[in-house]
């Protein structure tokens, strides 16, 4: 089943509040002896989104539409871009908090929304693309005949 999208008419949430927060995913027991161990619970975790929108009351009365019909009173699985440090990508998401249960006007033109949104894979870098970064500019070959002359010179 297709993800329904966030509407393209409606702006982004403000960059004011936003914040990513990884669920976190790891379990530490401490021990008696004043060590610890720390171990990885799940592979895939969400993400929590803070975000705000700053709408003009045109913008508002379609926002509320949104909420309420496409997505079902903010209860169903929607599909809309988060933005990290790759830039904006889209994302299948759902709402944590409704938005309309906080919501103000700033005039009586514009309207605050607040919500919590909770992301259900949040994208990041493949291995593959982290080390083609961290070798950047250099490739893997050249990266190791680097390492390779490192190595020699060490053992002469």
């Amino acid at each position: 089943m297709a993800l329904i999208k966030y509407p393209a008419e409606l702006p982004a949430p403000q960059l004011d509040g936003y914040a990513l927060k990884k669920v976190d995913n790891r379990i530490r027991t401490e021990m008696a002896s004043g060590r610890a161990r720390q171990r990885r619970r799940f592979a895939r975790v969400p993400t929590e989104l803070s975000v705000k929108w700053k709408l003009l009351a045109s913008e508002a009365a379609i926002f509320e539409g949104f909420i309420t019909h496409g997505l079902s009173d903010a209860m169903v699985w929607f599909s809309a871009e988060v933005l990290t440090p790759q830039g904006l990508l889209p994302h299948k998401m759902r709402f944590i908090t409704d938005p309309l249960s906080d919501c103000r006007p700033l005039a009586p033109h514009i309207w605050e929304y607040s919500a919590r949104i909770e992301i259900e894979d949040r994208i990041v870098l493949t291995e593959e693309q982290t080390v083609a970064g961290l070798l950047a500019p250099n490739t893997i070959q050249q990266f190791s005949r680097g390492v390779d002359r490192a190595v020699d010179s060490y053992q002469e």
